[in-house]
Protein backbone atom coordinates (compact mmCIF):
# COMPACT_ATOMS: atom_id res chain seq x y z
CA UNK A 1 0.00 0.00 0.00
CA UNK A 2 1.70 3.36 -1.03
CA UNK A 3 0.64 7.14 -0.21
CA UNK A 4 0.54 9.49 -3.59
CA UNK A 5 2.11 12.91 -3.69
CA UNK A 6 4.64 12.43 -0.26
CA UNK A 7 6.56 15.38 0.55
CA UNK A 8 9.57 14.67 2.93
CA UNK A 9 12.74 16.90 3.62
CA UNK A 10 16.20 15.61 3.33
CA UNK A 11 16.09 13.34 6.33
CA UNK A 12 13.47 11.06 4.96
CA UNK A 13 15.13 7.22 4.65
CA UNK A 14 18.37 8.69 5.25
CA UNK A 15 19.47 5.20 6.40
CA UNK A 16 18.43 3.85 2.55
CA UNK A 17 19.68 7.44 0.45
CA UNK A 18 23.29 7.95 1.94
CA UNK A 19 24.46 4.72 0.81
CA UNK A 20 22.26 4.80 -2.33
CA UNK A 21 23.84 8.03 -3.60
CA UNK A 22 27.34 7.20 -2.33
CA UNK A 23 27.17 4.02 -4.47
CA UNK A 24 26.65 5.96 -7.10
CA UNK A 25 29.11 8.68 -6.49
CA UNK A 26 31.46 6.09 -6.95
CA UNK A 27 29.89 4.79 -9.75
CA UNK A 28 29.12 1.16 -8.54
CA UNK A 29 26.42 -0.99 -9.25
CA UNK A 30 24.25 -2.76 -7.00
CA UNK A 31 20.41 -3.83 -5.65
CA UNK A 32 18.25 -3.04 -3.38
CA UNK A 33 15.79 -5.34 -1.87
CA UNK A 34 12.69 -5.34 0.47
CA UNK A 35 9.87 -6.98 1.51
CA UNK A 36 6.22 -6.42 0.72
CA UNK A 37 4.89 -3.45 1.34
CA UNK A 38 8.29 -1.95 2.35
CA UNK A 39 7.37 1.57 0.35
CA UNK A 40 9.81 0.75 -2.61
CA UNK A 41 7.79 2.83 -4.73
CA UNK A 42 7.39 5.51 -2.41
CA UNK A 43 11.18 5.53 -2.33
CA UNK A 44 11.91 5.78 -5.51
CA UNK A 45 9.27 8.87 -6.24
CA UNK A 46 11.40 10.69 -3.82
CA UNK A 47 14.72 9.84 -4.61
CA UNK A 48 14.09 10.92 -8.37
CA UNK A 49 13.13 14.34 -7.16
CA UNK A 50 15.74 17.45 -8.79
CA UNK A 51 15.77 18.46 -5.29
CA UNK A 52 16.88 15.54 -3.64
CA UNK A 53 19.50 14.30 -6.20
CA UNK A 54 21.14 17.58 -5.70
CA UNK A 55 21.16 17.37 -1.82
CA UNK A 56 23.13 14.24 -2.10
CA UNK A 57 25.20 14.70 -5.32
CA UNK A 58 26.11 17.99 -4.94
CA UNK A 59 28.03 19.60 -8.06
CA UNK A 60 27.67 15.84 -9.76
CA UNK A 61 23.67 16.18 -10.18
CA UNK A 62 23.42 18.56 -13.15
CA UNK A 63 25.65 15.78 -15.06
CA UNK A 64 24.03 12.60 -13.12
CA UNK A 65 20.61 11.26 -15.09
CA UNK A 66 18.55 8.95 -13.01
CA UNK A 67 16.86 6.79 -15.54
CA UNK A 68 14.09 5.14 -14.10
CA UNK A 69 13.35 1.85 -15.81
CA UNK A 70 9.68 0.54 -14.97
CA UNK A 71 9.44 -3.19 -16.10
CA UNK A 72 5.74 -2.91 -16.41
CA UNK A 73 6.20 -0.65 -19.44
CA UNK A 74 7.74 -4.06 -21.45
CA UNK A 75 5.31 -4.80 -23.88
CA UNK A 76 6.55 -8.10 -24.82
CA UNK A 77 8.86 -10.10 -22.18
CA UNK A 78 9.48 -12.75 -24.57
CA UNK A 79 11.60 -10.77 -27.26
CA UNK A 80 15.12 -9.02 -26.43
CA UNK A 81 14.77 -6.18 -28.73
CA UNK A 82 11.96 -4.84 -26.93
CA UNK A 83 13.86 -4.87 -23.32
CA UNK A 84 16.85 -2.44 -25.23
CA UNK A 85 13.77 -0.80 -26.18
CA UNK A 86 12.22 0.20 -23.08
CA UNK A 87 16.13 1.37 -22.11
CA UNK A 88 16.08 3.30 -24.81
CA UNK A 89 13.15 5.16 -24.39
CA UNK A 90 13.54 5.55 -20.69
CA UNK A 91 16.72 7.69 -21.76
CA UNK A 92 14.64 9.67 -24.35
CA UNK A 93 12.63 10.26 -21.43
CA UNK A 94 14.57 11.45 -18.86
CA UNK A 95 16.46 13.83 -21.46
CA UNK A 96 12.90 15.92 -20.93
CA UNK A 97 14.36 16.48 -16.93
CA UNK A 98 17.28 18.30 -18.27
CA UNK A 99 19.04 21.02 -20.34
CA UNK A 100 20.34 19.26 -23.17
CA UNK A 101 20.55 20.19 -26.61
CA UNK A 102 17.31 19.86 -29.09
CA UNK A 103 19.12 18.18 -31.53
CA UNK A 104 20.45 15.41 -28.76
CA UNK A 105 16.80 14.49 -28.15
CA UNK A 106 15.88 14.72 -31.66
CA UNK A 107 18.82 12.12 -31.86
CA UNK A 108 17.33 10.08 -29.06
CA UNK A 109 13.80 9.77 -30.35
CA UNK A 110 15.01 8.84 -33.93
CA UNK A 111 16.64 6.24 -32.37
CA UNK A 112 14.09 4.80 -30.26
CA UNK A 113 11.42 5.22 -33.26
CA UNK A 114 14.04 3.03 -35.60
CA UNK A 115 13.96 0.43 -32.75
CA UNK A 116 10.03 0.36 -33.12
CA UNK A 117 9.79 0.82 -36.37
CA UNK A 118 12.68 -2.57 -37.32
CA UNK A 119 11.79 -4.57 -34.15
CA UNK A 120 15.51 -6.11 -34.89
CA UNK A 121 17.13 -7.28 -31.71
CA UNK A 122 20.82 -6.76 -33.26
CA UNK A 123 19.45 -3.08 -34.25
CA UNK A 124 18.32 -2.15 -30.99
CA UNK A 125 21.07 -3.15 -29.31
CA UNK A 126 23.38 -1.30 -31.61
CA UNK A 127 21.09 1.80 -31.10
CA UNK A 128 21.39 1.32 -27.30
CA UNK A 129 25.25 1.24 -27.78
CA UNK A 130 24.98 4.16 -29.35
CA UNK A 131 22.70 6.26 -27.57
CA UNK A 132 24.43 5.10 -23.74
CA UNK A 133 28.06 5.56 -25.55
CA UNK A 134 27.15 9.25 -27.04
CA UNK A 135 25.81 10.86 -23.44
CA UNK A 136 28.33 9.18 -21.10
CA UNK A 137 31.50 10.23 -23.67
CA UNK A 138 30.25 13.10 -26.03
CA UNK A 139 28.20 14.65 -23.87
CA UNK A 140 30.08 13.28 -20.17
CA UNK A 141 26.80 12.40 -18.51
CA UNK A 142 26.77 9.92 -15.56
CA UNK A 143 24.19 7.62 -16.64
CA UNK A 144 22.55 5.42 -13.73
CA UNK A 145 19.31 2.76 -14.84
CA UNK A 146 17.33 2.02 -12.39
CA UNK A 147 15.23 -0.87 -12.60
CA UNK A 148 11.93 -0.89 -10.74
CA UNK A 149 9.95 -4.33 -10.30
CA UNK A 150 12.89 -5.96 -12.01
CA UNK A 151 12.34 -9.57 -10.06
CA UNK A 152 10.33 -11.32 -13.09
CA UNK A 153 13.18 -9.54 -15.55
CA UNK A 154 15.87 -10.89 -13.65
CA UNK A 155 14.67 -14.10 -13.06
CA UNK A 156 13.78 -14.86 -16.88
CA UNK A 157 15.65 -12.57 -19.28
CA UNK A 158 18.69 -14.13 -21.69
CA UNK A 159 21.76 -14.44 -19.98
CA UNK A 160 22.97 -12.55 -23.11
CA UNK A 161 21.12 -9.61 -22.26
CA UNK A 162 22.60 -9.58 -19.11
CA UNK A 163 26.37 -10.23 -20.65
CA UNK A 164 25.13 -7.26 -23.18
CA UNK A 165 24.19 -5.02 -20.47
CA UNK A 166 27.58 -5.73 -18.60
CA UNK A 167 29.45 -4.79 -22.04
CA UNK A 168 27.72 -1.43 -22.41
CA UNK A 169 29.06 -1.07 -18.81
CA UNK A 170 32.42 -1.88 -19.60
CA UNK A 171 32.67 0.38 -22.40
CA UNK A 172 31.52 3.32 -19.70
CA UNK A 173 32.79 2.45 -16.76
CA UNK A 174 33.50 5.58 -15.07
CA UNK A 175 29.42 6.57 -16.38
CA UNK A 176 27.40 4.32 -16.31
CA UNK A 177 26.18 1.75 -13.23
CA UNK A 178 22.95 -0.67 -13.00
CA UNK A 179 20.49 -0.28 -9.87
CA UNK A 180 17.96 -2.61 -8.91
CA UNK A 181 14.97 -2.73 -7.02
CA UNK A 182 13.78 -6.21 -6.15
CA UNK A 183 11.87 -8.38 -3.64
CA UNK A 184 15.13 -11.19 -2.42
CA UNK A 185 18.18 -11.19 -3.45
CA UNK A 186 19.50 -12.07 -6.89
CA UNK A 187 20.82 -15.21 -5.90
CA UNK A 188 17.19 -16.41 -4.71
CA UNK A 189 16.00 -15.91 -8.71
CA UNK A 190 18.50 -17.18 -10.52
CA UNK A 191 21.71 -19.59 -10.19
CA UNK A 192 24.87 -16.64 -10.04
CA UNK A 193 26.54 -18.43 -12.56
CA UNK A 194 23.89 -18.44 -15.43
CA UNK A 195 24.76 -14.59 -15.43
CA UNK A 196 28.17 -14.66 -14.18
CA UNK A 197 29.28 -11.63 -15.37
CA UNK A 198 26.39 -9.47 -14.34
CA UNK A 199 25.86 -10.78 -11.32
CA UNK A 200 29.78 -9.89 -10.32
CA UNK A 201 28.75 -6.56 -11.22
CA UNK A 202 25.88 -5.93 -8.87
CA UNK A 203 26.41 -8.34 -6.74
CA UNK A 204 29.17 -6.87 -4.35
CA UNK A 205 26.71 -3.76 -2.90
CA UNK A 206 23.40 -4.02 -1.89
CA UNK A 207 21.06 -2.01 0.74
CA UNK A 208 17.80 -3.28 2.57
CA UNK A 209 14.68 -1.68 2.30
CA UNK A 210 13.51 -2.18 6.09
CA UNK A 211 10.66 -1.05 7.90
CA UNK A 212 10.04 3.13 8.65
CA UNK A 213 12.18 4.59 11.11
CA UNK A 214 10.66 5.95 14.63
CA UNK A 215 11.10 9.42 12.92
CA UNK A 216 9.98 8.86 9.62
CA UNK A 217 7.43 6.57 10.73
CA UNK A 218 5.59 9.82 12.88
CA UNK A 219 5.97 11.96 9.51
CA UNK A 220 3.85 9.06 7.41
CA UNK A 221 1.35 9.42 10.47
CA UNK A 222 1.40 13.17 10.79
CA UNK A 223 0.94 13.49 6.73
CA UNK A 224 -2.20 11.09 6.86
CA UNK A 225 -3.65 13.34 9.84
CA UNK A 226 -3.27 16.19 7.94
CA UNK A 227 -4.51 15.18 4.68
CA UNK A 228 -7.31 12.90 6.01
CA UNK A 229 -8.25 15.78 8.80
CA UNK A 230 -8.47 13.26 11.27
CA UNK A 231 -5.56 14.68 14.08
CA UNK A 232 -4.63 11.66 16.79
CA UNK A 233 -3.15 12.03 20.01
CA UNK A 234 0.62 11.81 21.00
CA UNK A 235 -0.43 8.55 22.47
CA UNK A 236 -2.50 6.82 19.57
CA UNK A 237 0.31 8.18 17.31
CA UNK A 238 2.60 6.41 19.30
CA UNK A 239 0.64 3.20 19.38
CA UNK A 240 0.28 2.78 15.31
CA UNK A 241 4.05 3.47 15.67
CA UNK A 242 4.17 0.42 18.41
CA UNK A 243 1.87 -1.94 16.57
CA UNK A 244 3.02 -1.70 12.82
CA UNK A 245 6.55 -1.57 13.77
CA UNK A 246 7.30 1.03 10.85
CA UNK A 247 6.13 -1.02 8.09
CA UNK A 248 4.49 1.54 5.81
CA UNK A 249 1.45 -0.54 4.45
CA UNK A 250 0.43 -1.64 7.95
CA UNK A 251 0.40 2.33 9.12
CA UNK A 252 -1.78 2.93 6.47
CA UNK A 253 -4.03 0.03 7.30
CA UNK A 254 -4.71 0.68 10.92
CA UNK A 255 -5.23 4.85 9.77
CA UNK A 256 -8.30 3.88 7.37
CA UNK A 257 -9.57 1.60 10.22
CA UNK A 258 -9.38 4.37 12.67
CA UNK A 259 -11.19 6.65 9.61
CA UNK A 260 -13.65 3.75 8.58
CA UNK A 261 -14.80 2.27 12.10
CA UNK A 262 -16.05 4.93 14.42
CA UNK A 263 -15.44 2.45 17.33
CA UNK A 264 -11.63 2.06 16.19
CA UNK A 265 -10.42 4.58 18.29
CA UNK A 266 -11.81 3.81 21.55
CA UNK A 267 -10.11 0.21 20.91
CA UNK A 268 -6.76 1.99 21.99
CA UNK A 269 -7.64 1.93 25.73
CA UNK A 270 -8.64 -1.57 25.95
CA UNK A 271 -5.73 -3.91 26.97
CA UNK A 272 -6.70 -6.16 23.75
CA UNK A 273 -6.04 -3.54 21.38
CA UNK A 274 -3.43 -5.23 19.33
CA UNK A 275 -5.30 -8.25 19.47
CA UNK A 276 -8.36 -6.52 18.09
CA UNK A 277 -6.45 -4.15 14.98
CA UNK A 278 -4.52 -7.86 14.43
CA UNK A 279 -7.79 -9.62 13.68
CA UNK A 280 -9.11 -6.69 11.16
CA UNK A 281 -8.69 -7.65 7.28
CA UNK A 282 -7.14 -5.18 6.43
CA UNK A 283 -4.21 -5.84 8.72
CA UNK A 284 -4.13 -9.22 8.37
CA UNK A 285 -3.69 -8.54 4.32
CA UNK A 286 -1.25 -6.82 4.95
CA UNK A 287 0.66 -9.02 7.26
CA UNK A 288 -0.17 -11.85 4.41
CA UNK A 289 1.38 -9.92 1.57
CA UNK A 290 4.58 -9.31 4.01
CA UNK A 291 5.33 -13.12 4.67
CA UNK A 292 4.38 -14.60 1.22
CA UNK A 293 6.39 -12.15 -0.65
CA UNK A 294 9.67 -14.07 1.46
CA UNK A 295 11.25 -16.94 -0.08
CA UNK A 296 10.21 -19.96 1.40
CA UNK A 297 13.61 -20.75 4.07
CA UNK A 298 12.44 -17.14 5.32
CA UNK A 299 8.70 -18.05 6.14
CA UNK A 300 9.57 -21.23 7.73
CA UNK A 301 12.27 -19.40 10.06
CA UNK A 302 9.56 -16.49 11.04
CA UNK A 303 7.49 -19.75 12.06
CA UNK A 304 10.12 -21.49 13.85
CA UNK A 305 11.25 -18.22 15.56
CA UNK A 306 7.52 -17.60 16.90
CA UNK A 307 6.97 -20.80 17.86
CA UNK A 308 10.14 -20.46 20.06
CA UNK A 309 12.02 -23.49 17.97
CA UNK A 310 15.07 -20.82 17.56
CA UNK A 311 17.77 -23.68 16.72
CA UNK A 312 15.80 -24.45 14.07
CA UNK A 313 16.55 -21.27 11.99
CA UNK A 314 19.52 -21.78 9.66
CA UNK A 315 22.06 -18.55 10.33
CA UNK A 316 21.90 -17.38 7.44
CA UNK A 317 18.38 -17.59 7.00
CA UNK A 318 18.23 -15.39 10.02
CA UNK A 319 20.64 -13.36 9.31
CA UNK A 320 18.65 -12.71 6.14
CA UNK A 321 15.22 -11.51 8.38
CA UNK A 322 17.44 -9.76 10.63
CA UNK A 323 18.83 -7.60 7.20
CA UNK A 324 15.31 -7.08 6.00
CA UNK A 325 14.57 -5.44 9.81
CA UNK A 326 11.74 -8.33 10.53
CA UNK A 327 13.37 -9.68 13.47
CA UNK A 328 15.11 -6.57 15.47
CA UNK A 329 17.68 -6.81 18.27
CA UNK A 330 16.04 -6.46 21.78
CA UNK A 331 18.68 -6.39 24.46
CA UNK A 332 20.68 -10.18 24.13
CA UNK A 333 18.05 -11.60 21.89
CA UNK A 334 15.74 -10.44 18.84
CA UNK A 335 11.67 -9.84 18.60
CA UNK A 336 9.15 -9.82 15.45
CA UNK A 337 9.42 -6.04 14.95
CA UNK A 338 5.33 -5.19 14.64
CA UNK A 339 3.64 -7.34 17.48
CA UNK A 340 0.74 -7.35 14.87
CA UNK A 341 3.00 -9.23 12.88
CA UNK A 342 3.98 -11.36 15.08
CA UNK A 343 0.07 -11.92 15.86
CA UNK A 344 -0.36 -12.99 12.29
CA UNK A 345 2.38 -15.78 12.24
CA UNK A 346 1.09 -16.98 15.29
CA UNK A 347 -2.71 -17.19 14.31
CA UNK A 348 -2.39 -18.32 10.49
Amino acid sequence: MVLNNPEHDFSYRQEILSPFFRYIHSTESFYLTGAASMGKTRLMDYLMRPDVVHHYLDVQADKTWLVRVDMNRLVERDKEWCFYELLLSSVLFESYNHDVPEELRVQLAKLDSDVIEGQSLLKALRFLELAVNRLCQVHEIKLCFVFDEFDETYKNVSRNVFAHLRAIRDTNKSRLLYILFLRNSPEGFRVPLDNESFYELISRTYIEIGPYTKTDSFAVIQQLESRREYPLTPEKRDKVYLASGGHPGMIVAMFSILIDNPNAAGKFSSPDWLDWFGGQDSIREECRKLFEGLVDDERKGLESFVHGKRNDILPLVRKALVTKGLLQKNGNDYEVFSPLFKKYLLTK
